[in-house]
């Protein structure tokens, strides 16, 4: 596979204009800039990530998912064929078709307007955020390092919806609670376009700003799957 040099300025162009012209003739009359300007390098860029990523990280096991362009439209009002966006994920390896999205991942997207990186969860399965609740209220001030040491990284959002009533016990500091209470959970970062997606250097921002969250996903993927 070709070593990753950068996005190149149409692939900004490109995801734009099929996000206007989300149709399968347009498409069809652009699927090999589609494989020349986004497919190709992404992919080539998942891959180098992932390959420096187990390099820091070498006790873990990882291995990658690009999405697909075409969406699954079956059981969705929108009918709109393509996604005008590219993500990939670093999951752990050998899971059950859909299992990596109850499990934490580091993703990288792309979109038209920027990109984002971060890690989290696509699906937190109750059972699942039973279980992280528990594993807090077994060491909560282990815990509370762990958010307190994020905390510090302000330009990562933790996101996923919230209980509204209190969850467990309870009791515990809001730097605490705004994680015990959520349904799934994540952190993510946005960036708008810049030079840096059009340059080799964006593996080694990716890379920075994944191992700032090392700590959390470690902490995470530690809770079994049930």
């Amino acid at each position: 596979m070709a070593q990753f040099t950068g996005f190149l300025p149409e692939t900004i162009d490109f995801l734009w204009e099929l996000r206007m012209n989300n149709h399968k003739a347009w498409m069809e009359e652009n699927r090999e800039r589609y494989r020349r300007v986004l497919k190709e390098p992404f992919d080539a860029l998942s891959a180098e990530l992932t390959q420096r990523l187990l390099a820091e990280m070498s006790d873990l096991q990882m291995e990658y998912a690009v999405s697909r362009i075409n969406r699954d439209v079956r059981f969705s009002k929108d009918k709109s064929p393509y996604k005008a966006r590219k993500w990939v994920v670093l999951k752990e390896p050998a899971m059950m078709t859909g299992q990596w999205k109850t499990r934490p991942v580091f993703y990288f997207e792309l979109m038209p307007e920027g990109y984002e990186c971060g890690m989290g969860f696509y699906e937190g399965k109750p059972a699942y955020m039973q279980a992280f609740r528990r594993k807090i209220d077994a060491a909560p001030k282990r815990f509370a390092r762990l958010a307190g040491a994020l905390a510090k990284h302000t330009e990562f959002q933790l996101y996923g919806e919230c209980y509204k009533r209190p969850m467990g016990k309870g009791g515990y500091p809001p730097e605490i609670m705004e994680w015990y209470q959520r349904k799934t959970l994540g952190l993510s970062m946005s960036r708008p376009v810049d030079e840096r997606l059009f340059s080799a250097d964006l593996i080694d921002f990716v890379l920075q700003e994944w191992k700032k969250l090392e700590p959390m996903y470690r902490f995470l993927r530690e809770i079994p799957t049930e």
